[in-house]
């Protein structure tokens, strides 16, 4: 018998999320509104939805429905929060207009600094990254490097909508593929992988027209996306052995090529594909647990300690050589659920769980409305500055606002990152971008003096 309260649940979810997507289709963005929400669907919607499905049940049941309505209530907040950011940004005079609203007509990036991004991202990733990965805070400025090499093809990308080579934009968007093979074959991670297309295929979301051809693919692309994933979780094991073991490329290629000529294509029918996206999707079973916890007393809320952790996560290493936070989600996990992972296996707290283990549901309400607002007001202003054209100032908006989209990792990363982002966005600017023709002059002195 199906739960009344997990249709409920999962249709609000949907009402929330759809409003968040058709707004930012309207007002334009940069795609990383649009990414957050898929991505926190495909952690707190998907496995729920699955147990909608009469030939499928699991013990997880309770903690999902729990952990389901805390999420929905957090994509509502996030929901209200994204209204709050548009109108903060409709409000400053310090970017460009709209192009939505027929004011200015958006231009293409200077391709030599798309192939800077593009081209130095693929050396420090594949050359320096691995020389000095165990290095404090240059290991955490090197890996910066992928989110430059995502820049690089959105670019590419939106450089050829601007010149009307549509096909180039397909090509341009398959050759993404190329962040889950880095990731597959470097480190034995398929997710890390994924995210960095999906921010690819967001971003081109934003601006491809006509609208119907994005629907159209983004459904198949979901669909090929769980065949994918069930596929990568059968041989999951097998894979990792190979590449934890330090085995030869030529060895990891074989594993993999071994793995991808036995697709399976994902069959909702089928309990074990069913199973695979429960055990490693449902976050809402996590969540449901440390709520049950907090509830009953068996665990205290953190009453902020982790915020001050991702604060502390902002001073540089080399600063601070003894700071006493890592990356990571470290025991939250497993010390407010009560559950315990299979060694190498990696589970983030995630936005939600956090949030409500540090506040509890006034948390989720307030957590998620600041979010929505920051990455709303960020993905408006970095639209607006690639609409102008000015790559610099694009850059220092899109670049660290990529680290607020890990939905399943813990704010210690978040801050962490956006902090090596920020530097890496600045050192760009200053060094790569001097020479960009400025397409909008600010209503006042002092708001462009305020621009970063």
């Amino acid at each position: 018998m199906i739960e009344t309260g997990l249709v409920y649940w999962l249709l609000g979810w949907l009402a929330a999320a759809g409003f968040v997507l058709v707004r930012h289709w309207q007002r334009g963005g940069a795609g990383l509104v649009f990414t957050y929400v898929l991505s926190y669907g495909a952690m707190h919607w998907l496995a729920s939805a699955i147990y909608l499905l009469p030939w499928y049940t699991s013990s997880r049941i309770d903690d999902t429905l729990v952990g389901l309505e805390v999420a929905t209530i957090g994509m509502v907040m996030f929901a209200v929060g994204c209204e709050i950011g548009s109108a903060l940004f409709a409000r400053s005079d310090a970017f460009p207009p709209d192009t939505e609203a027929g004011e200015q007509e958006s231009r293409a990036v200077p391709g030599r600094i798309v192939s800077v991004y593009l081209i130095g991202g693929a050396v420090i990733y594949g050359g320096v990254y691995p020389l000095i990965a165990g290095l404090p805070t240059a290991s955490a400025l090197a890996s910066t490097s992928s989110s430059l090499m995502v820049l690089g093809i959105a670019l590419k990308a939106w450089n050829a909508w601007q010149r009307g080579a549509y096909v180039r934009i397909w090509l341009w968007l398959g050759a993404s593929i190329v962040f889950p093979l880095m990731t597959l074959v470097g480190q034995g991670f398929l997710s890390f992988g994924l995210a960095s297309m999906l921010i690819v295929a967001t971003f081109v979301a934003g601006f491809y027209r006509p609208r119907w051809h994005v629907v159209i693919a983004g459904l198949v692309v979901a669909f090929l996306g769980l065949s994918v994933y069930v596929t990568y979780m059968r041989d999951r094991r097998d894979i990792r052995a190979v590449i934890w073991a330090g085995e030869a490329i030529s060895e990891r290629f074989e594993i993999l090529q071994d793995t991808f000529t036995r697709m399976e294509w994902f069959d909702p029918t089928r309990i074990e594909h069913l199973r695979r996206v429960d055990d490693r999707l449902n976050q809402n079973a996590l969540v449901g647990a440390a709520v049950q916890g907090i509830r009953t007393g068996a665990v205290e809320p953190a009453w902020g300690g982790t915020i001050v952790d991702a604060v502390i996560a902002l001073v540089p290493r080399a600063i601070w050589p003894s700071k006493p936070v890592g990356a990571g989600s470290g025991d939250i996990v497993s010390d407010y659920t009560g559950l315990t992972f299979v060694e190498g296996t990696s589970v983030g707290v995630g936005h939600v769980m956090e949030w409500y283990v540090n506040f509890t549901m006034p948390g989720i309400v307030i957590g998620f409305v600041l979010i929505g607002a920051a990455i709303s007001y960020v993905d408006r202003a970095a639209a607006a500055w690639l609409q102008a054209g000015d790559a610099g100032r694009f850059t220092f908006w899109f670049l660290p606002g990529l680290s607020l989209l890990y939905v399943g990792g813990s704010f210690v990363e978040m801050t962490a990152t956006a902090g090596a982002s920020v530097a890496v966005a600045w050192a760009l600017r200053r060094v790569f971008v001097h020479d960009v023709e400025p397409a909008f002059e600010a209503k006042d002195e002092e708001s462009m003096e305020s621009l970063p």
